[in-house]
């Protein structure tokens, strides 16, 4: 069954509703490019240094609510108080829409006071709190690596809800400018720095701790190769790294992405090492703990092993500059044909604020618009025809015929598995797709001149 929240007819103030470090860093582009336009209520908790990271970006923000920690009694009690310190001032401040990863206080408070929600889907293994946000959502963007039978388990109910967009909601970084002040610099880190984000240990997800991460570290450390640079995320991180020589603990109030300005990633911080990927860092995924099936996609590009003689070699080889080059290079291609969901709400927002205007430019498909719907469609994973009907929304006859077409041109493969044939585009697909990105970048860029 279908819940739903109206979407509003204009949008003038919005509530951004942060929980977590990686909605601090997500949304602070989106308010930077639209704070003439609209009006912001940003609401934080108090948790692995999201305030520092505000502050650090010039955001203002109203302390709301505390992790609830690991324990289920603390969770729920976080629940309680959060909510009672949020509603008030929702009501008072009545913004059009909230946006928020899946904070489930935030999305219940917006759905008792009639508040549309955008909310953002990449973890399959937080059911429970899935469960709880997602059927009160108005809109889900989510990563294609899902299917709508992964998505309904998870509480998304109404498949015209869902936002589809291609590659990893880190990219978010991927038409971001680097900053030109460098943190490490300011700390005396001598390059080449190797950046360290050790687990979420407070994670519903996260099992039994093992050491394969502190080993991994020391084994670096004394190869005396890298500067070595921890961002803890809990006290007892921040001690364990401090007592380790040759290795420096960070605080948490870097207004850049922590590893914009490093040689290597590595760690056990699973957006962290999609947000090394999207910049063209190498990274090495020490994860030891079943992952989502983001991080499975992300484990096909970079080095992953549990092993920390095995990781500390894996470092040492990124550290080459041959190395670095050819996985900025990889990278590169592949993040090119993702999509920025931070880019994609603002210009939702836009289109409801402009009613018509917009409507109007992408009211009808051209064929070709439909040939690279298809394209992007089959762009990161293999799809079944079904699949590709529902993405594309087009009819089986017509879909059949632009595969066939599509196949012989070398802009998508196919091969026969069990369960049906699978469709994936080609490294030409991808370029055509990319070229024709640009096209319509640069002709809507003149048409709002």
């Amino acid at each position: 069954m279908s819940i739903a929240t109206p979407e509003p007819k204009k949008v003038r103030k919005i509530w951004i509703a942060i929980g977590t470090p990686f909605q601090a860093n997500f949304f602070a582009p989106l308010i930077k490019e639209l704070e003439q336009e609209c009006e912001f209520l940003v609401t934080a908790r108090d948790h692995d240094g999201i305030f520092n990271i505000l502050r650090a970006k010039g955001i203002d923000y109203i302390p709301v609510g505390k992790h609830g920690g690991k324990e289920l009694s603390s969770k729920l009690e976080a629940y309680a108080e959060t909510i009672q310190q949020m509603l008030p001032i929702v009501e008072r401040e009545r913004p059009d829409l909230v946006l928020t990863e899946r904070w489930p206080e935030a999305v219940r408070v917006a759905f008792g006071l009639n508040i549309p929600s955008w909310t953002i889907f990449y973890d399959e293994r937080e059911t429970h709190v899935n469960q709880m946000v997602f059927p009160l959502a108005s809109k889900i963007f989510t990563p294609r690596f899902y299917n709508l039978h992964e998505l309904f388990q998870n509480g998304v109910s109404d498949a015209e809800k869902i936002v589809w967009f291609n590659g990893f909601h880190t990219c978010y970084l991927k038409d971001e400018q680097e900053s030109k002040l460098n943190p490490f610099e300011k700390m005396g880190l001598e390059p080449p720095i190797v950046f360290v984000r050790p687990e979420p240990e407070f994670a519903t997800f996260f099992q039994d701790h093992k050491p394969v991460l502190e080993k991994s570290v020391e084994l670096i450390a004394e190869s005396g190769e890298a500067s070595i640079a921890v961002l803890p995320r809990t006290e007892a991180q921040r001690k364990h790294y401090s007592q380790m020589k040759d290795v420096t603990v960070l605080d948490k109030s870097m207004s850049d992405c922590p590893v914009a300005h490093v040689d290597v990633a590595l760690g056990a911080a699973e957006t962290m090492l999609m947000e090394a990927f999207v910049m063209g860092k190498p990274s090495i995924s020490a994860i030891y703990w079943p992952v989502s099936k983001p991080v499975v996609e992300l484990h096909r590009y970079i080095p992953h092993s549990t092993q920390p003689l095995e990781i500390a070699n894996h470092t040492k080889r990124m550290l080459d500059a041959n190395e670095k080059a050819a996985f900025r290079d990889r990278a590169a291609l592949l993040v090119r044909s993702m999509d920025n969901p931070a880019k994609m709400m603002i210009d939702e927002i836009r289109r409801i604020n402009e009613g018509e205007k917009l409507n109007t430019v992408f009211a009808r498909r051209s064929r070709i618009e439909i040939f690279l719907d298809i394209i992007q469609s089959t762009s990161l994973r293999p799809l079944r025809l079904t699949h590709i009907m529902r993405d594309a929304n087009i009819s089986h006859n017509e879909l059949k015929k632009i595969l066939s077409t599509l196949e012989s041109g070398g802009l998508i493969t196919s091969e026969e598995a069990l369960g049906g044939r699978l469709y994936q585009a080609t490294s030409e697909g991808l370029k055509v797709l990319e070229d024709y990105r640009g096209i319509r970048r640069k002709l809507f860029l003149e048409q709002s001149q």
